[in-house]
This record gives structure tokens, sequence and C-alpha cells, in this order.
């Protein structure tokens, strides 16, 4: 089989033009939509960059025990099972965060290319042109290597020699890809991953992407806008911010179309797999907030819940054939899904074997085992995500009554930086739990109550209906703890949240 897997950094679900929330033009994302299935109820597990790749490629949901972090040893990933059952891989990305550090993520391909430059990636620098300043340090995130300059003063620098669209990352990665197929579209089974980092900022496209949607601005471009409160920011900052994501999510949908035209022009549109996602979506004034999580030295309010501007992602799955062609499915899914929805599409077993039982699914393995995950040697890596494809094709009912999500299970300290130290501070990391009704937030400093919303009437999560719905507050933090304790999440951690909405409920 033949897959085309796509995933498009920070692009919220809202802004695909067919859902019809936001006022963005992505023809060629809407296409494909018809042509797929499109599961409109998708939400980030674990968060963010790194963290949602471990999820979407392992199939199993990292922040219970693990945080930004490389893959180890007994991680096995998709592209490492299908490099076993003679599928070519290549990665191709941009995302320079999934590599460096030794992140590992390019496990499992036979080829990886990364295009060096995106966000604080400096490959090349400029001494001989002039630093500039753009954005005012106070509404910008800081460099790290000049100290009174911003990150967007070193983008605008070492992208200083960009004339045309295509010098933009979304047209060079969809050109390698284009290129690739030519290459390889007569191999029978071959796994591409595409990997970009747009629209993450900077936001950067062509000025006449920008200019459609907030025409006749004239202020400073809000390339690279701080993380924290959105009130610092004029009301047209925010409209040129905001134009600004919808040029991007419209150039990403465009040069996306390109690798589509090109699988048709070689021949193996119809009989591919493509999978279209993305790992979190981003605040840009919702909230008082700006950014997907609280990196300002201004704002005290720690760390941020994860709203649905945030965790609701696109995940649009166009089957061999066009297989459910234009269905829409509104069960509650996750990155973790798509591992074993590939594995089972291109007939890779996923079962296996224990002592003198017969063969069971990894997902009934984890139970008898108790969450405790074998290694690489035992030949197992069990699944915490299911295969969508009978819920595709409706052949079973869809299991899942509260899915959960989180930047990781632990505590912080007074800088509101990870630690697992006896002095941990008693604030956590946020943990989202959403149901087929209600979204929950837990976590956040030890004096501040859990917050509770209902998705239908107020799907912005503007009133918190937490005092008026404690005991289902209750049901479903204890359905994030017994879930926890069953993934080997820390006994301490669980002991607060347990301890929390005893206090508050």
């Amino acid at each position: 089989m033949k897959i085309v897997l796509i995933l498009s950094d920070s692009f919220r679900f809202d802004h695909i033009g067919a859902f019809g929330r936001q006022q963005v033009d992505t023809p060629e994302l809407d296409a494909l939509m018809a042509d797929s299935v499109c599961f409109d109820k998708c939400y980030a597990g674990s968060f963010p960059t790194v963290p949602q790749r471990f999820d979407m490629l392992t199939g199993r949901l990292g922040f219970p025990t693990r945080g930004w972090q490389p893959l180890t040893p007994n991680d096995i990933t998709v592209s490492e099972i299908l490099l076993d059952h003679g599928y070519v891989t290549q990665l191709i990305t941009d995302t320079n965060e999934i590599l460096r550090h030794e992140q590992n993520y390019n496990r499992g391909y036979i080829g990886h290319h990364l295009e060096r430059g995106q966000e604080r990636d400096i490959y090349f620098t400029k001494a001989n042109e002039p630093l500039n300043h753009t954005i005012p340090i106070e509404k910008a995130r800081h460099s790290f290597y000049f100290g009174d300059h911003t990150q967007a003063d070193l983008t605008d620098w070492v992208c200083s020699h960009w004339r045309w669209e295509e010098d933009r990352f979304p047209p060079r990665l969809a050109q390698i890809a284009s290129k690739w197929l030519e290459f390889n579209y007569k191999a029978d089974d071959f796994l591409l991953h595409l990997d970009f980092f747009d629209p993450h900022e900077p936001w950067n496209p062509p000025d006449y992407y920008v200019e459609k949607y907030h025409p006749g601005y004239t202020g400073t471009p809000m390339t690279m806008p701080n993380y924290g409160p959105a009130d610092v920011f004029s009301e047209d900052d925010l409209d040129d911010m905001r134009a600004r994501y919808k040029g991007e999510i419209e150039l990403v949908s465009k040069w996306v179309g390109t690798v589509i035209r090109k699988m048709k022009d070689v021949g193996i549109y119809d009989e591919s797999l493509i999978i279209f996602t993305s790992d979190h979506g981003i605040l840009l004034g919702e909230h008082n907030r700006c950014g997907k999580l609280n990196i300002s030295e201004t704002d005290t309010r720690g760390p941020w819940p994860l709203y649905d501007d945030v965790i609701h992602v696109p995940m649009i799955m166009k089957l061999p054939g066009q297989e459910a062609k234009g269905t829409t499915i509104s069960e509650m899914v996750q990155p973790i899904d798509i591992t074993p929805t590939i594995l089972d599409l291109a007939g890779v077993d996923t079962k296996a074997k224990l002592p003198g039982k017969a063969p069971l699914p990894f997902r009934e393995i984890a139970q008898e085992l108790k969450g405790i995950m074998l290694g690489r040697d035992k030949g197992l890596n069990l699944l915490d995500g299911q295969s969508l494809l009978p819920l595709i094709r409706g052949e079973k009912a869809w299991d899942r009554d509260y899915i959960f999500s989180s930047q990781r299970l632990g505590r912080l300290n007074a800088n509101f930086s990870f630690s697992l130290t006896p002095e941990a501070d008693s604030t956590m990391f946020w943990i989202t739990v959403t149901g087929k009704k209600h979204v929950l937030f837990i976590g956040g400093r030890e004096e501040e109550a859990p917050q509770l919303f209902n998705l239908e009437s107020d799907p912005g999560q503007e009133k918190d209906v937490f005092n008026e719905n404690k005991e289902l507050a209750a049901e479903m933090v204890s359905a994030l703890t017994d879930y926890l304790a069953e993934k080997n999440g820390s006994s301490e951690d669980i002991d607060l949240l347990k301890a929390k909405i005893k206090t508050f409920a």
C-alpha cells in the first residue's frame, strides 16, 4: 500500500474552509475532504510538538509517563514496523524540533530530509547584513542569541534573501515531496511522511495572502508574537496576527494540493492512503491569550488549560479507492489512532501471543500486563490507540467515553518549569478530560478549582459550569485517574488530582 502521512504543525481545526467556522480559503484541503473520511472530534493527546509525534507514530499516549524527550530504544514507531515489512520509508520535514538534540524521530525512515531555517534554527548567519528590530521586544519572543532582539528579528535576518512564494517552506517541502514521488511511485509499498512546520509561527507568507484577510494594516507585522496575555496587543495587531495565520493556512493548503496533484499525475492517488492532521492549534486572542502555552515573563496565571482552540485538530483520511468518501464521523478520536489504522490497512498483524494464551490484540495484552511495557526484545509495542477502520465501516460501536490531553502528568517548580524532585511545587500542568458533551480542566495551582464547560451550548468555553455539575466532574476525574493508574502514571500526582477534586467537588 502507498501511504502519505501529512502533518501540518499548529493547524486549528476551525481554519479549514469547508467547516465554515472561519473565512479561510483552503480549496485543496476542501477537495481532499470530499474524497475522504473526516473526523470532526479529533483531539490532541500529548502536547505539544514532539510529544504529539510520539503519540502519532507509536500509537501510545505519552503524557502519563513522559514529556518532550527523544525516542528510547523500546519505542517502536510505525515507520520501523513498515520498514520491517518491506516498505520504502521517507521523512521530509522542516520541523527541526523532531530531529535536534537527538530526538530520533527520523528512526525507521530509509531516507530523511530536513529543510533548515525554521523558527530558532539559525543555520546560516549573515553578519554583513543589518539585524533589524521588527517587533517591540515586549510583544515578541526573545532571541536566544542577541539579547536586545527578538526571534522575529532573527527570522527576518536569516530569510532576508526570500523574494518569491516558492522561497517559503511549504513550497520547498512540497516540491521535494513531488520529486520524491516521481522517483518512488512505482514501489508497491511506501510510507511518505511529510511534516510541515507551518502554519506554526513565524507567520511570514507573501504579503498578498495577508492583505486578503486584513487590508490596509500599516502597523508592525505580527510575524512572531509573544506567548502570553493578548491585551498587550491592540485590536489591529490581533487582526494582523489572525490574517497572517490565515495566510499561512492558505499557503499550506495550496502546496499540499500540489503534492496531491503529483500523486494524480503519476497515477497513484486512487490506490493510496492519505492522512492529513495536526499536532495542536493556537490561541489568537481567545481567553486573553496568544500562543499555545505560557512562556511569558509577565503572565502570572501559571500554566494554561488546553482550550479547544489548542487541542482540537483536523483528521482527514482518504482511504484507498476513496472508501466512505464524503463521510463525517463525530466520535472522539486522537493521534494515537493513526498508527493502528495504518497497520490495519496495511495488513500488518497487530496481535501477539503470550505464553499459554491465544493470540490477543495489543489492547487486551496491555490490560493483561496491567500497563507494563514489554521491550523491543519481546517483540511487543502495546498500543493505546485503536484502528479506525471498524468505526468507519460501522462494524462495531466506539467504546470511548472520555479522552485525555496534557503537556504531561507532573508538577512544576516556582518558575513553572517541570520538576520531579520532592521539592516540586503542587502546581500541575492542566489535564483536559473531553467527554461527548462536556470538557473538564483539572490541574494548575493548588488553590485553582477545576473548570467544566458544556461544549454544545458553549463551544467557546466561556461559562464555567463546574459548581452546577460537581458529580459529573468527579466522574470525569475518576475516569482520568483510573486511566493514569493503568498507564503507570505517578501515584503522587494521581493522588494530587484525587485530592483536588475531593476538595472542590
